[in-house]
Order: C-alpha cells, then sequence, then structure tokens
C-alpha cells in the first residue's frame, strides 16, 4: 500500500510499505477514505519534536470503512464507516474510566505519555492515517460511527482539529454571557472561537496578526484585535469597561509571534528576548542546514528531502 513515511529532519516521502494485519483482538484494519495534515505533523518534519522513528508513516487525522475486526471488536463489523480520533486508548482503566483518554495507562507500550497515531517512539510508536490502510489498537474504543448524511470532509473535522478547539473552550469553564479572548486564529483558534460560542460566550475576542485569519474570525462574528495595530491588552480593556475577559483561550501553539510594528512592538522587551531564545533553541533542533545534508527552511513543510 502506498503510505506518507518519516525518514528524517525535512525527509518524508510516499512509499509502498505492507499492509497493516490484525495484532490483537482489539484491532481493526480501516481504509482510509481521507486523511488529513495537523500542525503537529510540520514539527515532525521540521524536527521541533524529536525522538521520531525512522520508516514511521505519519498521520493522525483519519476517515475510513472498517475492513476487519479483532474478536473482541463487538460494536463494529466490516463496512462501517467511521472516524478514528487521533488519541488512542484501553477505555477500561482508571484514568479511560474518567474520561481521561489522553493519560490512558495501558495504550502506549512505553509505559506512560500519551499514544497517538503517527508520533514520536515515546507516543508508541504507532503507524499514522496517512496512509491507504491502518491499524487500529482498541477499536471498540475510539472508533466513532459516521452518519450517512455526514461527508468525510465534515467528519474529518472531529478527528482532531475541532475536537481540539472544543477542548480548549471546556477547559475554560465558559459559562452563558462569558466575555472570552482567543488568541491565535489558525485552524485551532478558529473552531476554539466557534466552541466558545456555542457553549454560550457573550463575546468572543480574536487575537492575531494575519488580516486572512482575522477575517475569518470576524466572519464567525468575533471581535478581532490585530497586535500589529493595537496594543491587545490595552484594547481589551477598552472594550471590556477596563475589566477585561472572563475567559482566556491559548490556540497560539509552539511558534508564538511577537508584535513587528505598532504600540505593543514599543514595548515588548521581553517578548522579543523570549522570542529570540525560542529561535536560537529551534536552531539547535532543527538547524536550516541539517546536519545530514538537507537544505531545511522552519516553517516549510517539503514533500520530500530538499537535498
Amino acid at each position: 500500500m502506498k503510505a506518507v513515511v518519516w525518514n528524517g529532519v525535512g525527509d518524508i516521502g510516499l512509499e509502498d510499505v505492507k499492509e497493516p494485519k490484525i495484532e490483537e483482538p482489539t484491532d481493526a484494519i480501516v481504509r482510509l477514505t481521507a486523511s488529513a495534515i495537523c500542525g503537529t505533523d510540520l514539527h515532525f518534519v521540521r524536527g521541533t519534536v524529536t525522538e521520531m522513528k525512522p520508516g514511521t508513516i505519519l498521520g493522525h487525522e483519519g476517515i475510513g470503512i472498517v475492513e476487519e475486526v479483532g474478536k473482541q471488536v463487538r460494536n463494529f463489523q466490516p463496512g462501517d464507516r467511521v472516524v478514528i480520533p487521533s488519541t488512542i486508548a484501553c477505555g477500561y482503566c482508571s484514568y479511560c474510566r474518567a474520561g481521561y483518554y489522553a493519560q490512558c495507562d495501558n495504550a502506549n507500550p512505553k509505559g506512560e505519555g500519551t499514544a497517538f497515531f503517527g508520533g514520536p517512539e515515546s507516543s508508541g510508536p504507532f503507524d499514522g492515517l496517512q496512509a491507504e490502510f491502518a491499524r487500529v489498537p482498541f477499536a471498540n474504543v475510539g472508533l466513532v460511527r459516521i452518519p450517512e448524511a455526514v461527508s468525510d470532509e465534515q467528519a474529518i473535522l472531529l478527528s482532531d482539529i475541532f475536537t481540539t478547539g472544543w477542548f480548549g473552550a471546556s477547559l475554560a469553564e465558559i459559562v452563558d454571557g462569558d466575555p472570552v479572548a482567543v488568541f491565535g486564529c489558525g485552524p485551532v483558534g478558529q473552531f476554539a472561537i466557534a466552541s466558545a460560542m456555542l457553549r454560550g460566550a457573550g463575546r468572543v475576542f480574536a487575537i492575531d496578526a494575519i488580516p486572512s485569519r482575522l477575517e475569518m474570525a470576524k466572519s464567525q462574528g468575533a471581535e478581532t484585535i490585530d497586535f500589529n495595530a493595537e496594543d491587545p491588552v490595552e484594547t481589551l480593556k477598552e472594550l471590556t469597561g477596563k475589566i477585561g475577559p472572563n475567559r482566556v483561550i491559548d490556540a497560539v501553539g509552539v511558534d508564538a509571534e511577537t508584535a513587528t510594528k505598532g504600540p505593543a512592538a514599543k514595548h515588548d522587551k521581553k517578548a522579543k528576548k523570549e522570542k529570540k531564545e525560542f529561535r536560537e533553541e529551534r536552531d539547535r533542533v532543527a538547524p536550516e542546514k541539517h546536519p545530514e545534508g538537507h537544505n531545511w527552511i522552519p516553517g516549510r513543510a517539503p514533500s520530500q528531502a530538499l537535498k
């Protein structure tokens, strides 16, 4: 079968690999009909998340059709159309029973830490979902059946990206009428905005500096703040009677940006210092000229090694 395989920093490719097989009675084999690229995958490609094992199939967002099930998978059968959540969990340990599936005691063969598809060695590793077929461990717990009326394009958002934004809004403990600030309006931020509104936020403030992101946030009904045009903290105070928002969601991710112009840039010495330190740390982990000879541009995801 064809799959997207990680071979090294800046070195991924579409390769022929062996099809997965049932290994445990709780496994299922799923034929992928849709998959997606996550920002986390880009960190693996650029090297800012380490411990990746060469030969690992990437991807932790997928939709597919069940092809085969192990004898302990009694709630799904071949032909079922399903979402494959990114996190793998057993469903019976104390953490799973309490709803903390990412802290499952049994899913990760390394003994601790979140188990998920297409990640570093410390997460399993488990081959991912950017492939024609995938083995899904604990399929009786992890798979979610898709209603016929829901398309692959709609359902794929439930595998990781929408649920991440929803989880952020859930952690914020939003109650009806809360003013909520969302820092970062990329894909996760957009879903955090939507989730905050669905959870009853009275107002949502969207902070970013990329015009297209701010326009999308505004189209959702958020009040936008461009941190390159105004000081976001002072603006939040102005818009809320000097009180500020009740809840804040950080949807920025790893590669945070500081203001490059405007009032926020003038007094942001601490942020500039931290940004410089972050870039130095990133360059040590993922240098632009990788030791193996790959010319690597941080922030860019190549489809193959750049020689």
